[in-house]
């Protein structure tokens, strides 16, 4: 599964300060929960988006082939 993470509009790496690492943790952490979930229907995973100004306002958006797909993943993240 694909997860992709903005701060402040700029993509997020593996380098950088201690806002990249917070945002490393925790993308390892949504890797981990919905690692293997692939969608039974259409065989394809979803794409996690994570965009924000700061650490405090991050929003998580679930790209998926359909609407039970999303709710798998969401499920999976709470």
């Amino acid at each position: 599964m694909k997860i992709k993470m903005k701060l402040n509009g700029q993509e997020v790496g593996a380098a950088g300060g201690l806002d990249h690492l917070v945002l490393d943790q925790v993308k390892r952490s949504m890797q981990e929960k919905v690692a293997g979930l692939t969608c039974p229907e259409h065989m394809m995973t979803a794409v996690i988006q994570v965009n924000g100004e700061s650490l405090s306002g991050l929003k998580v958006q679930i790209q998926a082939c359909c609407d039970a797909m999303r709710q798998r993943v969401a499920k999976a993240l709470a």
